[in-house]
């Protein structure tokens, strides 16, 4: 039976689908920009036609915006899972730096796609991951919290203290996964020693 080029009607759940297509679209955008990306190619590569795409997205901003919510979203998760209750800071550094890292690793299209310069020149998807830098940032102050004494030091300085460590992470970030043959370790060591040298320089909490 012939099908005259139309893609076969198939039944998939549609948190499914929208996945599929959040991560075909993922990879377009990093591929080809923003600009050069066309919907026809996110529906070749999800497998669906161009009106289910638009009944899931109804335009290529929507689907970009979709894509950066969810790359945030699940950075987000990765950085606040809870410490040990013994941890020290010098090892909840470690685990902070290691989640961060193994989330740009595994999910190397949706970390650029987060913080790629080109992608941010819309004002609205710059307010997206601005938020996300945002929650970022508060999650980082927290963390800070729990081994500084907060009685010596301002909630202001507490959070700049997160927006350098948050920046210093990303910068880091973009470069080694731009930098060919420069491995993970080095990476993870160099911040790791920079985010220590940062901490140590604030009162610390004493925890039972």
């Amino acid at each position: 039976m012939e099908n005259n080029g139309k893609k076969k009607d198939k039944r998939v759940p549609a948190a499914v689908r929208r996945k599929i297509i959040l991560d075909a679209a993922s990879l377009t955008f990093v591929e080809y920009g923003f600009h050069g990306t066309k919907m026809e190619t996110i529906a070749e590569r999800a497998d669906v036609t161009k009106p289910i795409l638009y009944r899931h997205f109804p335009s290529k901003l929507s689907l970009l915006i979709a894509v950066i919510d969810q790359a945030g979203a699940d950075l987000i998760r990765a950085m606040s899972e809870p410490f040990p209750e013994r941890m020290n800071w010098r090892a909840a550094i470690v685990k902070d730096l290691r989640a961060y890292l193994d989330f740009v690793e595994n999910y190397r299209q949706g970390f650029n796609l987060l913080f790629s310069v080109g992608m941010s020149l819309d004002q609205e998807v710059s307010e997206h991951v601005a938020r996300i830098r945002a929650e970022l940032v508060r999650i980082v102050a927290d963390h800070i919290r729990l081994f500084t004494d907060t009685s010596l030091i301002s909630t202001e300085d507490i959070e700049m203290y997160a927006v350098v460590l948050v920046g210093m992470t990303e910068a880091a970030s973009i470069y080694w996964i731009n930098q060919e043959g420069l491995p993970r370790h080095a990476c993870e060591q160099i911040l790791v020693r920079a985010v220590q040298s940062v901490m140590s320089n604030l009162p610390p909490r004493f925890r039972r």
